[in-house]
């Protein structure tokens, strides 16, 4: 198994509600899951604005999986909530 580490910037003006839905989608679409765990690590402002935001929810998942499904990162960039996204292998 290997890990992984994914870290999403949301809007911050998204509701409690569809912050977990797609926290639930994201680990439906990682594929099959052990070890999860997720860190809110909060709302940050940012330097410069992205997507004319000024500042964003983060949030970081740590998780096991024999391989991430590839089209990981394409429905994650289809979500209008998330604003980047990181997926880093550890």
């Amino acid at each position: 198994m290997r890990k992984y580490r994914l870290i999403l910037v949301l809007k911050s003006d998204i509701k409690k509600e569809e912050k977990q839905k797609l926290l639930d989608d994201v680990k439906k679409w990682a594929g099959k899951i052990s070890e999860e765990k997720v860190e809110e690590i909060g709302e940050k402002k940012f330097a410069y604005t992205i997507k004319h935001e000024k500042k964003g929810d983060y949030v970081m998942i740590r998780f096991s999986s024999e391989r991430v499904e590839g089209d990981l990162e394409k429905r994650i960039l289809m979500q209008n909530s998330v604003l980047r996204h990181l997926l880093i292998r550890d």
